[in-house]
């Protein structure tokens, strides 16, 4: 069982039923918006999470990648790949660098709140 005391395997396996799912209104119109905001380019997503952003966001846009603090949770993005695996940094998304350009850096939905300090 994959723990890091962030999000571990058992919250990680339902993330995408308790957060919206990956066919809803909300992701797709998320998805359309962001791939219009980044034309072409690579884009990064903080908190890449179980891809339910990414994956989709993939088909639509040059490449991209991802920074995520729980492998449990690359772990399950990892399961639903079906082509070429996103480029994923496993680490904090204030602290860790991903090399590169990016024609749109973002994080989506409530992934703010896991900031829980200034720094």
């Amino acid at each position: 069982m994959t723990d890091d005391g962030v999000f571990d395997e058992d919250v990680a396996k339902t993330y995408d039923q308790d957060h919206g799912g990956t066919g809803s209104k909300h992701v797709e119109d998320t998805v359309n918006f962001l791939a219009d905001l980044a034309g072409t380019g690579t884009v990064l997503e903080f908190a890449i999470g179980t891809g339910r952003i990414a994956l989709p966001l993939k088909k639509k846009c040059q490449a991209v990648k991802g920074i995520e603090l729980s492998q449990a949770m690359v772990d399950q993005l990892r399961l639903k790949e079906t082509d070429a695996p996103i480029e994923v940094y496993v680490g904090d998304m204030t602290t860790t660098q991903v090399p590169g350009s990016f024609s749109l850096v973002f994080l989506v939905f409530n992934t703010i709140d896991n900031l829980t300090t200034q720094q």
